[in-house]
């Protein structure tokens, strides 16, 4: 298994809150815009944040997956 360097959780931490923020903020401001020229308050915003968070667990998987491949999980051996 890999060891984790404190600079490496700081990256991984950041990369975490770009890939959750980014979706969900940047849907939830094309929502209220898309409510507020069609009228449709709260419809658009709140299935827009649906699709982001939909799109922010997405990237969370492909983060864990790529993580895994990278050694930072699994076993630690038979003993721990």
């Amino acid at each position: 298994m890999t060891q984790l360097t404190p600079l490496g959780l700081i990256k991984i931490l950041g990369q975490v809150t770009g890939i959750m923020v980014i979706p969900i903020v940047g849907a939830a401001v094309a929502g209220l815009v898309a409510d507020r020229i069609l009228g449709t308050s709260p419809l658009l915003v709140l299935s827009a944040v649906l699709i982001g968070t939909l799109v922010a667990a997405g990237g969370i998987w492909l983060l864990i997956r790529s993580g895994m491949r990278k050694g930072y999980g699994g076993r630690r051996g038979h003993g721990a």
